[in-house]
């Protein structure tokens, strides 16, 4: 469990989660493959692969792009960022989960892009699409209950699709 200063930097938190990046090995990133293609496995053909080879692509990405990451981040995090991240990172989860948590921290407070990449095809066609810095997601309505999705945490903004 990671404690959090009442003025958490921007800075303080990408090394948080670089040091815990840090930790991760080749297994667990080969887990994180195989428990996925394991979630996926009923997801109707016509898009599983790419899909999956998409969400895998991203996460390892984001994964490399965090543990590499130089850049520096001015400013602290905002009252509802902070809950946000120790929500995530403390979550009673596996390893796997954890590492997906980090990977969803990195991608909405550093990088501010949605959890799923625009051109992200969902069931019924519908895909996430961004215009100006703005991203749109077509299922994120249907999931923002759901305890277990990371809906909640996507910078992406829900819309019908249609």
């Amino acid at each position: 469990m990671i404690n959090f200063d009442d003025n958490l930097s921007y800075n303080h938190l990408k090394k948080i989660l670089q040091d815990e990046v840090k930790k991760v090995n080749i297994d667990q990133l080969y887990e994180i493959t195989y428990k996925f293609n394991e979630d996926m496995k009923y997801l109707p053909r016509e898009y599983k692969k790419s899909y999956t080879e998409s969400i895998l692509k991203v996460i390892l990405s984001r994964f490399i792009r965090l543990k590499n990451d130089e850049s520096f981040y001015d400013g602290f995090l905002n009252d509802d960022e902070k809950k946000n991240v120790q929500e995530l990172i403390n979550k009673d989860k596996d390893n796997i989960t954890y590492i997906l948590n980090i990977t969803v921290i990195y991608a909405s407070i550093f990088l501010k892009e949605p959890i799923h990449l625009p051109g992200t095809i969902f069931p019924g066609q519908k895909s996430i699409y961004a215009e100006g810095q703005e991203y749109y997601c077509p299922i994120k309505k249907y999931h923002l209950n759901n305890k277990d999705a990371l809906c909640k945490y996507c910078i992406a903004i829900a819309y019908d699709g249609d």
